[in-house]
């Protein structure tokens, strides 16, 4: 048994067998020694690793005999000659039963030599064959691993995935019914697999460095996500802890119960509005349960993944009006917040995305809508079609001055024009808001504020750019610090700002659902919290804890901490406060 520590990215305990996922990326080869008397067992692996490659292969042909010329044919059956090569078979046997190397590493290590020596040739011919071993070495590698290449076919049964990374497109495209956890080597708490992962109500642990290495296809593991770790070959007595902690979770939900106040509710008054954040295809009708006031922040942009085009018009209204219709029913003053199209950075998306040098500084987010006007205008015809269904909201992320807000104003007016022109109907009075995710948007939100009937935070970003640490980079995810003095500036500035101009101001960034950093925005002024919705039930039974008053003083406890306090000696006061206030706090976050 072995227990691998990440970060913990999103909050669940689950234990289920592994599933190897490749994606599109490099499958990571392990190298360990096979020990004496092993052999045999290691080489029966590289066997049957032979079989099913063969048995892929004749298949492959037998589809291409019937579809395509000889000439394609005669490549694959090649393939197949390399797997029969007697000298590629001797060859991994001496290092397995000599050198002592696993299967893998012996593969690698034989096709590495067989490039090099033809990649030496002067024939053209005899050079352009390092491709047929780069596939064969592919093929093999992936039965010999595990690694999918097909999840949809591969995925079979409820499984952890584990993986390199995740980009958001293939985490979208995996089957949510087999889909148990997340693990992977990279990531970090605010990447968006995490992101998703939450979304989805998923337990993940990301930043694992090796994992792809350690594990193998159908082996049991347990993923804690709540305190990132993961545990491979869990022996009999850690699976029974593993029941006893579920089952000690579920106590704590009983305990911890609203009494059906609405969720946001402080203990003697007052409340503090939760809302949800969604993408699509997340089912909206799903929120009432779990108290949820509306929708936050619905993720437009996940409209554009998957697709070989844009999205039309008409695509998109039908996919808004449908999640608006539905969060008007989640209480009496619902509304759904729906974000443009927000790509770039590590948000990719197929046929639109330029290759850019720095793209988390580029033309990304409202800057490629003002740059790419027919697409911008696309948008804002079909949020304001379904606007005419509920309450609906629009806010334009990455804004970084008012110049952006004067120019989306006057692209909206001429969108309203034109659908009065047509008698389309539409809320002509519906709200729109800025993101504040840029230091100079934080800094210049008095002006920003007069602009716009909104503000919403999203802290992912604002700690990313003010910290200068990409967020999916697991090397400085230390450097991910809500309390870092110089973002409880930025965040006190932008909450004065809103409240002395008449507006609201939310947070939609991920550490809404922090107990401890959440709390403490709705303590600092925070009108409303968006969160994945898996986490409202949490957040919500700590609120009915805490009343008007306690927030007061936790909002004092942080004022007061000088200016040479570090984010840690911050967060460290807050925790305490908060078990001082809460003492069977750990006891909810299972």
């Amino acid at each position: 048994m072995t227990t691998l520590a990440g970060i913990a990215t999103s909050r669940g305990l689950v234990s289920g067998p592994v599933f190897l996922y490749r994606g599109d990326g490099e499958i990571p080869v392990p190298e360990y020694v096979v020990e004496a008397g092993h052999e045999e067992e290691e080489l029966r692996r590289f066997e049957r690793a032979i079989v099913d490659t063969k048995r892929d292969l004749e298949s492959l042909i037998a589809v291409l005999r019937e579809r395509t010329g000889r000439e394609d044919v005669r490549v694959f059956e090649c393939h197949l000659m390399f797997l029969e090569d007697p000298t590629f078979e001797e060859a991994v046997k001496y290092s397995v039963t000599v050198d002592h190397i696993n299967v893998e590493a012996a593969v690698k290590s034989f096709v590495s030599k067989m490039r090099a020596q033809f990649s030496r040739m002067n024939d053209e011919y005899f050079r352009e064959r390092i491709r047929d071993f780069d596939d064969v070495e592919r093929r093999l590698l992936r039965a010999l691993t595990g690694f999918a290449q097909d999840p949809h076919r591969e995925l079979k049964v409820p499984s952890i995935i584990v993986a390199d990374d995740l980009t958001p497109s293939e985490t979208v495209k995996l089957p949510r019914e087999n889909v148990l956890g997340f693990a992977t080597n990279g990531g970090s708490a605010t990447s968006h697999v995490a992101l998703l992962a939450r979304a989805m109500a998923i337990p993940a642990v990301t930043g694992l460095v090796n994992v792809t290495s350690l594990v193998k296809p159908g082996m049991t593991v347990i993923l804690d996500g709540s305190n990132g770790t993961i545990t491979l070959n869990p022996d009999k007595q850690t699976c029974e802890l593993l029941e006893s902690a579920l089952s000690h979770r579920k106590a704590a939900e009983a305990k911890a119960d609203l009494g059906g106040a609405p969720a946001g509710t402080l203990r003697e008054g007052g409340q503090v509005l939760l809302y949800a954040n969604i993408h699509p295809g997340v089912a909206v009708s799903g929120l009432k349960e779990i108290g949820a006031r509306g929708v936050g922040l619905y993720r437009s942009e996940y409209l554009w993944l998957n697709r070989e085009r844009e999205p039309t018009e008409d695509e998109q209204f039908e996919a808004y009006k449908e999640a608006v219709i539905e969060a008007s029913k989640l209480s009496p003053k619902a509304s759904i917040t729906i974000r443009a199209l927000d790509i770039g950075g590590d948000k990719t998306v197929k046929g639109i995305s330029a290759k850019e040098a720095n793209p988390f500084l580029g033309n990304r987010s409202i800057r490629y809508l003002l740059s790419n006007v027919d697409v911008f205008k696309t948008q804002l015809r079909a949020v304001l079609r379904a606007s005419a269904f509920g309450k609906t909201y629009l806010m334009y992320p990455m804004v970084s001055c008012v110049e952006e807000l004067n120019e989306a104003a006057v692209i909206l007016a001429e969108v309203k024009r034109k659908l009065d022109e047509d008698n389309i109907p539409y809320d002509r009075n519906m709200p729109v808001g800025a993101m504040i995710e840029i230091p100079a948007a934080a800094i210049n939100a008095d002006a920003i504020a007069k602009r716009v009937d909104f503000f919403s935070i999203g802290t992912n970003d604002l700690i990313q750019y003010t910290m200068a640490a990409d967020r999916s980079n697991e090397a400085v995810a230390h450097l991910y610090q809500p309390t870092n003095p110089a973002i409880l500036y930025l965040m006190k500035r932008t909450i004065a700002a809103a409240h002395r101009h008449g507006i609201m101001v939310g947070v939609c960034g991920e550490s809404a659902a922090d107990p401890i950093i959440g709390v403490l925005w709705a303590a600092l002024g925070i009108d409303m919290l968006s969160m994945s919705g898996t986490y409202i039930p949490v957040m919500a039974k700590l609120f009915r804890r805490l009343s008007r008053k306690d927030l007061d003083e936790y909002a004092a406890l942080v004022n007061d901490m000088d200016g040479s306090c570090t984010a840690q000696d911050i967060f460290e006061s807050c925790r305490e406060w908060m078990e001082r206030k809460i003492p069977d706090i750990d006891d909810l976050l299972i």
